[in-house]
């Protein structure tokens, strides 16, 4: 397993509130306390309305913290990503899904590109190259063509792949595969890297609509119901 990976299953990527400090600290602290006295002045529904919003500018300034500026800044890993790949800025997303198969079965679905490629949107097709290098060609724009290498291999256990050096944008990821605890069936994980195209603003555009969590969200749904049912039916809600 990388050392990436490794970092990736040691850390929980629970997003806290963001820190607010100094000069922005007290220039909410500030607009608050102005915007608190200027509203219960002016009165009535909108007076107490600036009253209120100002008073959550007052309890950030106390607080020290941010919740809405914590949602969309990077988390404590995705800053240790960009670092490491020297990105301008890294997300990661990832989702787990209880499959009612054992990770055996599950683990050889992953390994065979054909297979895979049935249940990812959009629609496209993954030839092998070689044992590790698959090259993953978009059905509606064939000129669409990327390589992807596998760069750690664990028998009914963990996938990790990383795209090649010219792909845009550049990626990674894992699927690791466990026991699910009590319930019989497999916990199966799934994390996604890559660095935005745009950076920042890419970044904030990413998670502020959640295009690709919704992206992962979905596959894994698609593959849970196709290895639990044998096909998967458009009409059955992804929930």
């Amino acid at each position: 397993m990388s050392s990436e990976a490794r970092h990736t299953l040691s850390h929980t990527r629970k997003q806290n509130a963001a820190e607010v400090t100094g000069v922005e600290r007290w220039a909410s602290l500030g607009g608050g306390l102005w915007g608190i006295a200027g509203g219960l002045r002016k009165g009535g529904l909108m007076g107490w309305g600036q009253a209120i919003l100002s008073g959550m500018l007052v309890y950030r300034a106390i607080k020290g913290e941010c919740r809405l500026k914590g949602a969309l800044s990077a988390s404590p890993y995705e800053k240790h990503v960009a670092e490491a790949h020297h990105w301008q800025a890294a997300r990661v997303v990832s989702h787990s899904v209880t499959v009612n198969k054992p990770r055996d079965e599950l683990y050889r679905f992953w390994r065979a590109p054909d297979k895979l490629a049935e249940v990812l949107t959009p629609a496209m097709h993954i030839e092998q190259v070689d044992d590790r290098t698959t090259r993953w060609i978009l059905d509606s724009d064939p000129a669409k063509q990327l390589l992807v290498r596998l760069v750690d291999d664990r028998e009914g256990e963990f996938l990790e792949w990383v795209s090649d050096s010219e792909a845009l944008p550049p990626f990674s990821g894992w699927v690791r595969f466990q026991d699910a605890p009590g319930r019989g069936g497999t916990e199966v994980q799934c994390y996604v890297t890559y660095e935005p195209a745009k950076g920042h603003l890419g970044y904030l555009a990413d998670k502020g609509s959640g295009g690709t969590s919704h992206w992962l969200h979905r596959n894994l749904r698609r593959f849970k119901q196709k290895m639990e049912t044998g096909e998967i039916t458009a009409s059955r809600p992804f929930t």
